[in-house]
């Protein structure tokens, strides 16, 4: 199965997906009020949306440029090591608030077993995915696959499966523990017909710091970035939980002052980005619903003679 039959898969998890007549592009019901407020999706035209993957041995890094993006100053809200009851639940409930997409990178072992609670994180993972969110391999059980590559099929396909059983869909996007990256789980990755996500700004909030710290360093990187920014933050950790609304409120404000006086806003963007930039192919009825439209034109030019 290709990476674009399974994003059309997203459809049976309840996303609403319309496509236009002609066949071309993705657009949801919201897209010009998102776009008023700098949250449609970006458009595919400007090229690759950088992953930022740490490079591999011998490989040459892409060069820091603060020279702004075609992609513009955009944002990717992606969340790790979950699925959390308390901090998943509290995050979902915000970006829902807000119209605000996410990715979740998740670990099989949160959801794998018949508790109680492991049951209730599935079900959580299910409301992810139809509130329009997407769900993210981030193993089973959080190892370095470059360290123990013995466990890499078994860590990657078990927490695909996992996730595929409790939200119908199977994983489109990989991040890797630690950032960890070697040649054969590129190749593993490749065979699977998964991306794999990396981040550019990472509070470390798992540190232990305080939801003030977390507040003030990512909106400092919001706001001398150029260039697309994938902000990685834990729903395991609370003080990331209680950070999240102060960003939002600051990129809102942010896209507010934009908006008088014309510079770049901050664009809001979700796991589209990261998807092959095909044309889809025309079902048939395309043809149909032209001639409707042509025909319900021509009654409307009848109709203002009269």
């Amino acid at each position: 199965m290709t990476l674009l039959r399974r994003f059309l898969a997203l459809a049976t998890a309840g996303l609403v997906i319309v496509f236009p007549l002609g066949g071309r592009g993705v657009a949801g019901p919201e897209a010009s009020l998102q776009k008023a407020a700098g949250k449609e999706a970006a458009p595919r035209s400007p090229g690759a949306f950088p992953r930022y993957l740490r490079p591999l041995p011998g490989e040459v890094a892409p060069p820091r440029s603060e020279t702004p993006s075609a992609w513009g100053r955009s944002l990717l809200l992606t969340f790790d090591d979950g699925p959390d009851l308390v901090g998943t639940s509290l995050i979902l409930d915000e970006l829902t608030r807000r119209g605000v997409k996410a990715v979740f990178f998740v670990n099989g072992n949160h959801i794998v077993r018949d508790r109680p609670e492991d049951m209730a994180r599935r079900d959580l993972l299910r409301k992810l995915a139809t509130h329009g969110h997407l769900v993210g391999n981030h193993t089973m059980n959080h190892k370095n696959l470059c360290q123990e590559r013995e466990a890499m099929a078994s860590e990657i396909d078990g927490a695909a499966e996992i996730i595929a059983y409790a939200t119908s869909v199977r994983p489109l996007l990989f991040r890797s523990p630690y950032g960890a990256r070697c040649r054969d789980l590129d190749r593993a990755l490749a065979d699977r017909e998964v991306v794999q996500v990396g981040w550019n700004t990472d509070p470390q909030e798992w540190r232990g710091e305080n939801e003030d710290a977390i507040v003030a360093y990512t909106t400092a990187a919001l706001r001398r970035a150029k260039r697309p920014v994938i902000l990685l933050l834990h729903d395991r950790n609370i003080a990331a939980v209680r950070a999240l609304p102060r960003i939002l409120d600051f990129v809102e404000a942010e896209n507010l002052r934009a908006a008088r006086t014309g510079t770049m806003p901050i664009r809001m963007v979700d796991y589209r980005v990261f998807l092959p930039a095909q044309e889809l192919p025309e079902t048939g009825l395309e043809p149909v619903g032209r001639a409707l439209l042509s025909s319900l034109g021509a009654l409307s030019s009848l109709r203002a003679l009269f």
